[in-house]
């Protein structure tokens, strides 16, 4: 009777739902439609991602000052949550949020994203797939695809950065900028000033 109980216990836990206010609470497993709310709590610990699949919209009065104060290279970044649709955001992704779709918030400083992301302010992510724009800041440990910023900045780098500074350890692909910067690269750089681990040259660079 005793494992009866228990049992039932453990079902009640997984929850799918329609609708959902964010923060999700611990007993959600999975929303199929429409999350809105004030965001995401990077405290919760699951052993499981929770996940949302639809449209993802977030008001949060309090964004900037998120944006302002929080450093994410000093917050741990374990993915506890992954959404799958539209995400329309009046702040943004802290760490450990991933994203497949498209993106458009005040920052990002999630996990993963694979899609579209656009961002009034900057784009801190450990990996992106994709197309990125953002007004200040392009960062991610390891970028495929396309990123436009006024600061572009990646430690691997495959595909076209396109900005004013254009910075990647490794690049295979495209910078175009005032200042290109990379310590390996196959490919080219297009600007000002470019830079790679086998010379300096002014224009074009290879």
């Amino acid at each position: 009777m005793i494992h009866f109980i228990h049992a039932q216990d453990s079902l009640n836990i997984q929850k799918t739902r329609l609708i959902a206010l964010t923060p999700l609470n611990k007993k959600t497993d999975k929303v199929n439609g429409l999350a809105v709310g004030l965001g995401y709590d990077t405290k919760y610990n699951r052993i499981e991602l929770q996940k949302v699949n639809g449209l993802n919209l977030e008001v949060n009065p309090i964004g900037f000052l998120f944006w302002m104060f929080y450093d994410p290279a000093k917050v741990q970044n374990t993915e506890f949550l992954e959404i799958n649709g539209l995400n329309i955001s009046a702040a943004g992704y802290l760490r450990g949020v991933s994203h497949n779709g498209v993106s458009i918030s005040m920052y990002n400083y999630g996990h993963t994203m694979n899609g579209i992301s656009g961002t009034l302010l900057t784009t801190y992510i450990e990996t992106g797939n994709g197309f990125f724009v953002s007004a200040f800041g392009v960062y991610a440990k390891e970028l495929n695809g396309m990123s436009i910023s006024v600061f572009n900045d990646a430690e691997i780098m495959k595909g076209i950065q396109l900005g004013g500074y254009n910075s990647g350890e490794e690049v295979r692909g495209l910078q175009i900028g005032f200042v290109n910067k990379s310590k390996k690269l196959k490919g080219l750089q297009i600007g000002l000033w470019n830079k790679n681990g086998k010379r300096s040259l002014p224009i074009i660079n290879f």
